[in-house]
């Protein structure tokens, strides 16, 4: 069953990947969170505790800033990936360390097939909303654009409702 789970989690990386590629070229400066300037999503102002509002940046992706073991990362929310997907340097921030001995799980990304690293993370949070035990692959920051925000963590909230060019994530 790991097995399945790793082939179906590589083909929605694929997907994520692609859209982040398109990101990737030359065009606008990045903000502090990681997100290009131009497509980074806005925060607004939740209307109750527990809740978290995100406003779709130009290109409708939503994007957030999210701490992995306390540690701050940009990701862009992905409802069609299976996992939560760090970027290796991100994953290394937040105190997370793997070997290569740890990358076998393979994947497909838009820059060929490569092999993850699937783990648990202890914790993330996105201002108070906290879930803890979050399964993740981690990737070389050469074959992931950016953190990916997958099911492994969206699954576990309360609900995830977009409405309009705003998506509220309720923990």
């Amino acid at each position: 069953m790991l097995k399945e789970m790793a082939i179906a989690a590589g083909v929605v990386v694929i997907g994520a990947v692609l859209a982040v590629r398109q990101l990737d070229g030359p065009g606008p400066v990045a903000d502090g969170a990681g997100a290009p300037a131009a497509f980074a999503a806005a925060v607004v102002p939740a209307a109750r505790p527990g809740e978290v509002r995100l406003a779709a940046g130009a290109n409708h992706q939503f994007f957030v800033t999210a701490a992995v073991n306390g540690r701050p990362s940009s990701f862009l929310v992905d409802t069609g990936a299976s996992f939560v997907a760090l970027r290796d340097s991100d994953a290394r921030a937040a105190n997370i360390y793997v070997s290569w001995a740890d990358y076998k799980h393979p994947v497909r990304t838009a820059n060929g097939e490569t092999k993850a690293a699937l783990i648990e993370v202890d914790v993330i949070e996105i201002d108070k909303i906290r879930v803890e035990k979050v399964q993740a692959f981690i990737l070389p920051d050469e074959q992931l654009g950016m953190n990916l925000l997958g099911m492994s963590f969206l699954s576990k909230l309360d609900s995830v409702e977009a409405r309009g060019r705003e998506l509220i994530l309720r923990g």
